[in-house]
């Protein structure tokens, strides 16, 4: 018997987005979701530190799917640690902030294999 795929996303918040939206980003993420790995990038866009995170968090109190939850300093480190976890027939979702960087980025690591 195969086991399931497992779900993984990175995600981070534009500072500059209400705080009920940066909240319901992951409240949606929850549910569809195993691992959830937040990254605060550099540009928090007004927000004090962490706050973007914190937002990001307690759209997960309530989560239906997600068992796990990470918090990563660094767009790059957080890609990193999900591709590090991924077996044969799971899912990552990977929502970037430096989009040019991060897709050569993550193709680097797929070459190195």
């Amino acid at each position: 018997m195969t086991q399931p795929y497992h779900r993984s996303v990175v995600i981070s918040g534009a500072g500059d987005r209400r705080d009920q939206d940066i909240q319901q980003q992951t409240e949606i993420l929850g549910a569809a979701f195993d691992d959830v790995i937040l990254y605060q990038d550099q540009c928090q866009r007004g927000r004090e530190d962490g706050e973007v995170l914190a937002l990001l968090r307690a759209g997960l109190g309530n989560a239906k799917r997600t068992r796990e939850i990470s918090e990563i300093h660094g767009e790059f480190i957080a890609i990193d640690t999900a591709m590090a976890k991924l077996n044969a027939g799971d899912l990552c979702l990977i929502l970037v902030d430096q989009v040019e960087e991060a897709l050569a980025h993550i193709a680097r690591r797929i070459s190195e294999g």
